[in-house]
């Protein structure tokens, strides 16, 4: 018997501790790689950092990484790419928010070159690195200073950052950076204090897009003006030169990570040889050493024909990790034109990069890069040559392709970049373009208008040719004659007669653009990212019915058919829209508008415009004797959709979309006159107000919400519970828990109005199966949309002593006859290692099940089960 239980225990001990190795194996194979996938070897210096010393120290191995910022973020605003007030963000989104706020705008990069600009200004220089423990530096949590630990990184004895020229002798001292440093070129008035040199922890992860999948959120920054930062060489002040190669080596505790940067001119190149097709969106293609994204113009001059000129953002050509590229030092400079007609002309292309205005005052304008990219303004880079070649083939044929999918996209007013493949993504990445069947009609203001729309399909790459060899002065021209056609008809006309559109009579307002992977990867759900768009300006378009020229009116639906004709047959698909009436209301709530005294008090406007319309909401309390006791206005906000997921980033309005605010009117007494304004406030045409009020409603402070409820002991299958009671003041739900009032949720009331209500009948999402406590918590419908949203609206109602409005009561199960078990033979004992039960044991017949991932409770289980055979059959014997 000893040897047995012996021989079992080592069975399970055996279980256990192969658990743990393979799960400790399994941790450890997580955790090897982080951050070394970036390291890219390219011969030049990647500039990404290798982690010396301690590999558990608080910064992530291989993390290291330079940051460039351009010279010309937030043109026309206060300070540009300094990272403190004042400049475009408010108070307490300002420090270290601007890194995330620059990334967005693609005016931050990771690039190891950082380039004199030819108006003789650097750009910026951020040094960053991922780690854990910043804490420990005191980061302010919010203001003007969110982040900013300069002092406390100088001083603190486990952290320092040392920047040594790799092919000199120049060295940069933080702590020297702080005082006795040149003013900053400012365009506002400011008495913050703007150092060469800053240090910032973030703390909260608020910029994700060029970290390490796997590594921390948080991390370090150290912000250097290359413009004013003083160097130090021999004892002697001196600063950055081109040319110059330095590295970076943070330190924390025992464990460093080096970073190297270099310091370039930002000179630019063009060829000789250029010869695109006689189409339109053909690429002229320059190089310069300017920042990755820095905005610049080309000009193209044909031999015979108007002059065409586009600006641009300069690409990055690699990428160091995250999404963002560099330039190394070299990035791309494309331009696109339209070659149509041109065919066999010579031109030239000329390269400019935005000026500088020593002479102006200091005001809005002075870094405006349209300003600055004026032709008085702009500062020439390069020139380049070309013919252009004749591709024409009337009789083009394609053999094969497909059509993948399609959808409709809208954007408030209109699109700036209609024409471009690039344009239409810039679009989607500032969040004013999104996936959308409907295009709403505003006729209740001044200047009636269409919010614009897009078609797109994705197809393969075989129509792009078909469309450039095409004849045609134009895109839409070169389309028509390409095995291509689009068919637009309206499906719902109620005297039979549909409106329909017809592409070779709107010289104007219809733009087709073939995309070959230059849009933005969220409109499509094929990793292929090739298709085409038609750009739709619905207000200088034309539809006609029964020949008539028309405008499609509220209502009006439609059907879109791309048909690609190839040798292999007819392929098609269709795309839906319709129209709807541009309007913005209160949401689900009668006006007058009544606000409920709450430190977090709800007001949400419903709106059928284009789901990236700027918006905002204003709202303001006045006394009874006229003093304004509330004015706040929100900042931007772009509509939540509410419809279904199209594409893109969410949900489209269908027709409605949603903004909503909270306001602290606790303080407000009962009776306060209040007044909240839905306004759309940017990219509206110039004939608009700005901002334009597009919704306003008035009302008044209201007693907090009450609530009460009532929940009996009762006993049923376990599939529902009936509530006694409820008294809702403003409406709303009672949802059902275990464990506790905010327990795991296993029950919801359909939506419940005002007022009183008895016997609630509740179904359970989960079977309760046996006798237990049940809890009942009393719910606000907090974004009025009677639809319940807890945890994330919706929240309980409150008592006068700030617990919530619950109840909990008995649960009891049924109880059902069972059938008295039949006595069967008593086994006789046999000696194998599989014991039977006596008769009228209870025995457990689950089988036991894998847990899936391999853990350690399935071994575990079967361990035990041959522990206790083995005790079983030793009693036995004995």
């Amino acid at each position: 018997m000893f040897r047995a239980m012996m021989l079992a225990a080592v069975m399970v001990l055996s279980v256990v501790a192969g658990s743990i190795a393979v799960a400790g194996s399994s941790a450890v194979a997580n955790h090897a790689g982080n951050g070394v996938g970036n390291q890219v070897g390219n011969g030049v210096g990647n500039g990404v950092g290798n982690g010396v010393g301690n590999a558990d120290g608080p910064m992530e191995q291989g993390t290291a990484k330079p940051l460039t910022i351009s010279w010309f973020r937030d043109p026309g605003n206060a300070n540009g790419p300094y990272p403190v007030l004042p400049n475009e963000y408010e108070d307490d989104t300002s420090g270290i928010s601007m890194f995330a706020n620059a990334e967005g705008d693609v005016e931050l990069t990771v690039d190891n070159s950082t380039a004199r600009n030819p108006n003789d200004k650097w750009d910026m220089v951020a040094l960053h690195v991922e780690s854990e423990g910043l804490e420990a530096l005191d980061p302010p949590a919010s203001g003007a200073d969110k982040g900013l630990v300069t002092q406390n990184f100088i001083q603190n004895e486990s952290w320092d950052l040392d920047v040594e020229q790799t092919d000199g002798d120049k060295t940069l001292d933080l702590a020297a950076n702080q005082e006795d440093y040149p003013e900053p070129e400012l365009s506002a008035e400011t008495e913050a204090e703007i150092p060469p040199v800053m240090v910032f922890a973030d703390t909260e992860g608020v910029e994700e897009d060029y970290l390490n999948d796997d590594g921390s959120d948080s991390g370090l920054y150290v912000w250097i003006d290359p413009n004013r930062a003083t160097l130090m060489e021999d004892g002697e002040e001196t600063s950055f030169e081109p040319g110059e190669s330095y590295e970076g080596t943070f330190q924390a505790g025992d464990q460093t990570q080096t970073v190297s940067f270099e310091m370039v001119e930002g000179e630019s190149q063009m060829e000789d040889d250029y010869s695109p097709a006689n189409s339109f969106n053909q690429d002229v293609v320059g190089e310069t050493k300017q920042m990755t994204a820095s905005t610049m113009a080309m000009v193209l001059e044909p031999e015979d024909g108007e002059n065409q000129t586009t600006t641009l953002e300069v690409d990055g050509d690699y990428q160091l990790g995250g999404d963002t590229s560099g330039t190394i030092p070299w990035g791309e400079a494309v331009g696109e034109f339209d070659f149509t007609g041109l065919e066999g002309q010579d031109f030239d292309v000329h390269l400019y990069s935005p000026g500088y205005l020593p002479d102006a005052e200091l005001t809005s304008d002075f870094r405006d890069q349209e300003v600055l990219l004026e032709s008085e303004n702009r500062i020439y880079m390069a020139s380049g040559s070309g013919t252009v070649r004749d591709v024409i083939d009337p009789n083009y044929t394609i053999e094969n392709a497909t059509i993948r999918d399609s959808k409709s996209l809208t954007i408030a007013y209109t699109n700036p970049d209609d024409r471009t493949a690039g344009g239409i993504a810039e679009q989607v990445g500032d969040g004013h373009l999104s996936g959308d069947s409907t295009i709403a009609y505003s006729s209740g203001v001044e200047d009636p208008y269409y919010d614009e729309m897009f078609l797109h399909y994705e197809t393969t790459d075989e129509i792009f040719e078909a469309i450039e060899v095409s004849p045609g002065t134009d895109s839409v021209e070169k389309f028509q004659n390409s095995p291509l056609s689009l068919n637009v008809t309206q499906t719902n006309a109620q005297d039979g007669t549909p409106l329909s559109l017809d592409l070779s009579q709107n010289s104007s307002g219809v733009f087709v653009v073939p995309d070959n992977s230059s849009s933005d990867q969220r409109l499509y759900n094929s990793s292929e990212m090739t298709g085409l768009f038609f750009s739709f300006k619905l207000n200088d378009m034309t539809f006609f019915e029964d020949g008539q020229p028309t405008q499609p009116d509220v209502g009006d639906a439609f059907e879109a058919t791309l048909t690609i004709d190839t040798e292999a047959g007819e392929r098609t698909e269709t795309a839906q829209f319709r129209f709807v009436e541009g309007r913005t209301t209160l949401a689900n709530v009668e006006e007058p508008l009544r606000i409920p005294q709450s430190e977090d008090a709800t007001v949400q406007f419903n709106s059928t415009l284009a789901r990236g319309t700027a918006m905002g909401i204003q709202f303001t309390a006045t006394a009874e004797n006229g003093t304004e006791l509330i004015n706040t206005s929100t900042g931007e906000m772009g509509l939540a959709g509410m419809g279904p997921n199209i594409c893109c980033d969410g949900p489209s309005t269908a027709p409605w979309g949603s903004i909503s605010t909270t306001i602290d009117t606790s303080g407000l007494p009962v009776g306060t006159e209040i007044s909240a304004q839905a306004r759309v406030v940017a990219d509206l045409p110039s004939s608009y107000p700005d901002p334009l009020v597009v919704d306003q409603v008035e009302g008044e402070i209201r007693a907090p919400p009450e609530a009460t409820v009532s929940f009996s002991s009762q006993t049923g299958d376990g599939e529902s519970v009936t509530v006694d009671s409820a008294d809702l003041s403003d409406g709303g739900f009672v949802s059902v828990h275990t464990n506790s009032p905010t327990g795991p949720t296993i029950g919801t009331s359909d939506y419940l109005e005002s007022g009183e209500h008895s016997d609630i009948g509740i179904s359970l999402d989960e079977t309760i199966d046996e006798t237990t406590t049940v809890y009942i918590l009393v719910h606000t419908d907090s974004d009025n949309n009677e639809e319940f949203d807890w945890p994330a609206n919706d929240g309980a109602y409150q008592n006068d002593d700030g617990s919530s409005v619950s109840a909990s009561a008995e649960y009891t199960i049924e109880s059902t006859p069972t059938a008295t078990p039949t006595a069967s033979p008593t086994p006789t004992a046999s000696p194998t290692a599989t014991a039977t039960p006596d008769e009228g044991t209870d025995t457990d017949t689950d089988t036991p099940t894998d847990s899936g991932d391999g853990g350690p409770g399935f071994g575990i289980a079967i361990a035990l089960v041959a522990l206790l055979a083995a005790a079983m059959f030793l009693t036995r014997r004995d």
